[in-house]
């Protein structure tokens, strides 16, 4: 009985630990209000566009690296079924990087009115800000650490600001509905998101509760784990800061 209450407090812990993020700089910031607060010019966009996916094109790797780098069988398969849901369940047409990477050259040709390619919009994000340079440095030592507490951490943070990153990131985007030719068109661009929020995130996120609980035993334990999950935060906070700083230039 002191055994599963003891897990069952862990868990409490978890769980707070996750939600934590609502209340964090990662979440409330100024990009996200003004990206929302109503449309931006073509610049704006394009420095958004191109500095979200430099920081996306990590994503399913950074997945991939939480199985490598975690040792309990338990946690491990649910990093595996996060991993296989980014890359399309199997379907390379429905990879989450490859939608992204259709949507976002969708709407740039869209509000610039010529065509802007894939290619030109991954050459765009080559070139990424020094602080998305640095929020991928510090993701990849996060999720490549020899400790595979900080690791779940860092994943446990990842996945539960997802799910709010793209909702937000979704309002913001039906500022855009008036330059497609139906509602049909603009929900037929939008696969990315819906994906995201009406499925795979909430799993994403449920998967990530567990593989942390599950390297956690005690204090020592959740200590690490939020050591992970406080450095993905930060990480997080300065790089929308980055894009947000960037967009005024832009302006």
């Amino acid at each position: 009985m002191t055994a599963i209450a003891h897990e069952s407090g862990i868990d409490q812990q978890i769980h707070s630990l996750a939600a934590s993020v609502h209340e964090s700089a990662a979440l409330n910031n100024e990009f996200y209000t003004r990206w929302m607060a109503g449309p931006l010019s073509y610049p704006e966009v394009s420095v958004f566009a191109a500095q979200y996916l430099a920081r996306t094109v990590n994503t399913s790797v950074m997945v991939a690296l939480s199985v490598i780098n975690t040792e309990d069988l338990n946690a491990r398969i649910e990093c595996v079924k996060n991993m296989y849901s980014e890359y399309g369940n199997g379907d390379p047409s429905k990879a989450h990087l490859v939608l992204l990477e259709s949507f976002l050259s969708d709407l740039l040709s869209r509000l610039k009115g010529t065509p802007v390619s894939v290619e030109e919009v991954r050459k765009a994000a080559a070139a990424a800000l020094p602080t998305t340079t640095a929020f991928s440095k510090g993701q990849r030592e996060l999720f490549t650490s020899e400790d595979q507490r900080v690791v779940q951490g860092a994943l446990l943070a990842q996945e539960h600001l997802a799910y709010s990153m793209l909702t937000r990131l979704y309002e913001g985007v039906r500022n855009y509905k008036s330059v497609y030719d139906t509602d049909d068109d603009f929900h037929e661009a939008c696969e990315y998101f819906y994906i995201y929020i009406g499925e795979a995130e909430k799993d994403h996120k449920a998967q990530a509760v567990i593989s942390a609980a599950a390297v956690c035993r005690g204090e020592e334990d959740l200590k690490a784990v939020r050591e992970g999950f406080d450095g993905f935060i930060s990480l997080t906070t300065d790089y929308w800061q980055g894009v947000a700083n960037e967009m005024r230039r832009a302006d």
